[in-house]
């Protein structure tokens, strides 16, 4: 992603270069240009940085949601299973000889 912003920011450059000349009033053309070109690039990369800050904080909070849903999903099932009352089955059948 730097790597695009530099060749943009030079292939900018040679292309304001190439239309100033090399009297004084061309070159403060020039430099302003390459004020301009710079502000830009900060500006853009600030608010790429924000954005991206912005997402990863999402997404992180998503996930740990969604951990902590299912951490708790289960053990309200291990629970349930743990509380159940389990039939017992007895045979009190009692053999009457005679």
């Amino acid at each position: 992603m730097k790597s695009i912003i530099k060749l943009s920011v030079a292939a900018l450059l040679v292309v304001g270069s190439t239309q100033a000349s090399a009297n004084d009033g061309q070159l403060d053309i020039t430099q302003t240009l390459s004020n301009n070109i710079a502000h830009y690039i900060e500006s853009a990369g600030n608010e790429l940085q924000s954005q991206l800050k912005e997402s990863l904080f999402n997404d992180s909070q998503k996930m740990l949601n969604e951990f902590f849903s299912v951490k708790s999903e289960q053990l309200v099932e291990a629970n349930a299973v743990e509380n159940t009352p389990q039939l017992v089955v007895a045979n009190n059948d009692a053999k009457v000889e005679g």
